[in-house]
């Protein structure tokens, strides 16, 4: 990367932090991000699992929106959080791939470096997160899980935006697997992992009675349900599908915690709080009726449960159909809490408080791109029909041979099971088109800079 230019770009991101006024005058709303881990479409039971009961989640969804077509920036963990934090497409960032721990690991470096190019190993200085721009404007940010954006500095939770980090810096299957509080270890490893849920959720509820008085920030990734699953003795043989299944129902059990502590505080009203996951579900967990799972970009590995709750601000029970993606929460959060986008870059994510709101009807993106490492594989367009590239096929027996382009008519198949290119050869022409030109311009311009603004 160009030294002068990353100097440029951060005094271009620092300029826009210092220009965020406060918003505390008119009371903005507090939000409450509940970002699950390899969580399949269908394990909650609000979106027809009959083996995993989550009445606590069923019951944001009869009081809320649930969101049926909401996708991750990726289908796995690292792109899709950064997609979620800064409204922009992973590959601006060169977060192509899933992180592994560096510090002290010559395996580490190795991966690493064949993975990620320009030396990244986490989440850059310059970009600009959700937790930043609030706590410029006033807010007070918390993140509780798991972080997976990097290990060391420049790229920790502190480090970009967040007042308080309590969580790890990957994933529960990696080693060491160790629990921080901010820079400090709180729990060294190898910690008991069937006590994590209760333990984030305590150090969630210890947040919100120490800052209930001021808006506030909760990012919290949680952990579970990646593999390892784990459950704690209260859920442990709870449900039917086994400890994927406990472990479940402890989330749920989780997000009802929290909300009971913001109706303790008289929060509920003015509090968006949104439940869904970074991809779709691995080994275990189901993904719907969706094709596909974790690492394929079939909506199976990107299309997400979605619930948002705020009452008296969103409507009562609805269900909206068009599509959005995670990279639409730094654009929603931002306009809901009165602070300006930054002007220096590109922001993939809209707007969608107008979608959970139930004013539009339609998808506020003309396309949303699927992208493998720095390559766009497909896209879903605004009418639902959605295209995908020549590539390895899906299907174990034939996993080294390239199959398609595809096209699928996802008003009528939602399986992604027909492809219908014969039948529409002007689309199909089309949307590869749209899908070429995304690719040059992100070639072009891979961080998505925008001079003279």
């Amino acid at each position: 990367m160009n030294a002068r230019k990353t100097e440029l770009n951060l005094r271009n991101h620092q300029a826009y932090l210092s220009s965020i006024e406060s918003v505390t005058g008119h009371n903005p709303p507090n939000i409450v991000l509940i970002f699950v881990d390899d969580m399949g479409y269908g394990d909650i039971s609000c979106f027809g699992s009959q083996a995993i009961q989550t009445p606590n989640l069923d019951d944001m969804a009869e009081n809320g929106v649930r969101l049926n077509n909401f996708y991750a920036s990726s289908p796995v963990c690292s792109p899709s959080r950064f997609g979620c934090l800064t409204g922009r497409y992973p590959t601006r960032g060169f977060v192509h791939y899933v992180f592994v721990p560096e510090s002290g690991s010559l395996w580490g470096k190795m991966v690493n470096r064949f993975f990620f190019p320009y030396g990244v190993r986490g989440i850059l200085p310059d970009e600009i997160t959700i937790a930043e721009a609030l706590r410029s404007g006033g807010y007070k940010t918390g993140i509780f899980g798991k972080w997976h954006l990097g290990d060391h500095s420049p790229y920790l939770p502190n480090e970009h935006g967040f007042d308080h980090f309590f969580g790890s810096y990957y994933s529960n299957d990696m080693k060491p697997y160790a629990y921080y509080r901010n820079n400090e270890i709180a729990i060294d490893a190898p910690l008991d992992q069937n006590q994590l849920t209760k333990m984030i959720t305590n150090e969630i509820l210890n947040f919100i009675n120490a800052n209930h008085y001021q808006p506030f920030f909760i990012y919290y990734p949680s952990p579970f349900p990646h593999n390892p699953v784990h459950a704690s003795e209260d859920f442990a043989g709870t449900s039917k599908a086994g400890t994927y299944g406990d472990c479940v129902q402890e989330i749920d059990w989780s997000v009802g915690e929290i909300r009971k502590k913001l109706e303790e505080y008289g929060l509920t009203d003015n509090t968006l709080v949104i439940f869904t996951s970074d991809n779709g579900p691995w080994h275990e967990g189901c993904p719907g009726l969706h094709r596909g799972r974790k690492n394929n970009s079939f909506d199976g590995g990107q299309i997400v449960p979605f619930i948002a709750s705020w009452p008296n601000a969103i409507p009562k029970g609805i269900e909206v159909a068009p599509a959005a993606m995670n990279i639409d929460f730094f654009p929603t959060f931002l306009n809901m809490a009165g602070i300006p986008l930054p002007t220096d870059r590109e922001i993939d994510g809209a707007d969608i408080l107008p979608l959970l709101m139930g004013e539009l009807t339609e998808s506020p993106h003309e396309s949303l791109h699927f992208i493998k490492g720095k390559k766009i594989i497909g896209l879903r367009m605004k009418d639902n029909f959605k295209y995908f590239i020549k590539h390895f096929s899906d299907n174990s027996a034939y996993w080294t041979t390239k199959h398609g382009p595809f096209i699928f008519d996802l008003n009528h198949d939602q399986t992604e099971s027909y492809n219908v290119s014969a039948h529409f050869p002007d689309k199909e022409a089309k949307i590869r088109k749209v899908l070429e030109n995304k690719q040059a311009e992100m070639e072009s311009n891979p961080r998505g800079w925008i001079e003279n603004n």
